[in-house]
């Protein structure tokens, strides 16, 4: 495999990176109650064509976040991850 085939996994770090940020517990990937939702969000990620736009929002104050942002193609599997009390964090300070 050349280097030109890894190309589109260069910035699936960036799904991580989002997840942190928004306080989504990325060791529960490992969960098998949300191991495909992971899997799927890291797929996206890698095919993703808005990595300037994630690039800009990962450089934005942390503080400035509060929800998944809408750009990204994974939207729907952040906003699961992000509301369910079993992996995102900030549902645990409003209880």
């Amino acid at each position: 495999m050349s280097s030109s085939d890894h190309a589109p996994y260069a910035t699936t770090a960036n799904i991580d990176r989002m997840m942190e940020r928004l306080g989504i517990d990325v060791g529960c990937q490992v969960a098998p109650r949300f191991g495909l939702l992971f899997s799927c969000a890291e797929r996206n990620c890698a095919t993703c064509r808005a990595r300037e736009t994630c690039t800009a929002w990962l450089a934005q104050d942390a503080g400035a976040h509060l929800a998944p942002p809408k750009f990204c193609p994974s939207f729907d599997l952040l906003c699961e991850l992000f509301y369910d009390s079993g992996v995102g964090c900030h549902t645990h300070a409003a209880q």
